[in-house]
């Protein structure tokens, strides 16, 4: 049985009651909304608060899941936990310095087909959907998009296509005054050679669903992605490209 703790978290969870397997399968969470179910298994999300030994409260994510998987090349057949990719995902982005949830627990039971993956909360993050730019003045606009698409520009220097890039996915904070960028929900995410694959399918998706922005911040994040402010033939091209697949029917 595959098992992961964190040195960090270790302490907190044994005090909680959470340092095996069954434990933690057993506890209680308040579902989000009620799990997803396909194909014979379901998986969800919950929340729950726990003390550490200073009784300050910690908000942790726990996603758990039951014969929800996908086929790999490295299980063809059989397939893999959804959530395994998103641990490795995360440990890879961790190594990186690319921001994303700090992973506390991650284990998996090959017999029951059941899989447990477990991060802290982004303290002071918001999605990035939920900050309305017209709450911030102009310089402050333009310093988030630049830094918003420089983070996701770093999220594809490391070779990886988030496959999901809606704003929803994208945590931010400082938002007003120096920001920062988190990426969440990356069970789908994967490795890809073609930098133009990894910028095509996710930006394509990003623009797709930031409704609330104008066609102006949309220009300047496209440029500020690209570092470009004069773009040649590939470049133009490669923004139809997006704009195409944004606006589809």
């Amino acid at each position: 049985m595959l098992t992961f703790c964190a040195d960090k978290y270790l302490a907190l969870l044994q005090k909680n009651q959470l340092d095996t397997f069954d434990k933690v399968w057993n506890y209680q969470v308040n579902w989000f909304e009620e799990p997803n179910e396909r194909r014979g298994g379901w998986s969800g999300v919950g929340k729950i608060v726990l003390q550490d030994t200073q009784h300050t409260e910690l908000i942790f994510f726990v996603k758990k899941q039951q014969n929800h998987g996908r086929k790999s090349w490295r299980q063809p057949f059989a397939g893999e936990p959804t959530f395994r990719r998103e641990f490795t995902n995360l440990q890879f982005l961790a190594a990186r310095g690319i921001g994303a949830p700090a992973l506390a627990y991650y284990a998996e039971r090959e017999s029951t087909k059941q899989a447990i993956l477990i991060t802290e909360n982004l303290t002071d993050f918001v999605p990035l959907d939920d900050v309305d730019l017209d709450n911030l003045s102009k310089a402050q606009q333009h310093i988030l998009i630049q830094t918003v698409a420089s983070e996701i520009k770093r999220f594809h220097n490391t070779g990886l296509v988030h496959r999901a890039l809606y704003p929803k996915h994208i945590f931010v904070k400082n938002a007003q005054t120096a920001p920062q960028v988190a990426f969440i929900d990356l069970e789908k995410a994967r490795h890809s050679i073609f930098a133009w694959y990894r910028a095509y399918f996710d930006l394509a998706a990003f623009t797709r669903h930031a409704e609330i922005w104008s066609s102006g911040s949309k220009q300047l994040f496209i440029r500020t992605y690209l570092a470009k402010q004069d773009l040649n033939f590939f470049d133009k091209l490669l923004c139809k490209m997006i704009d195409r697949r944004a606006n589809r029917e």
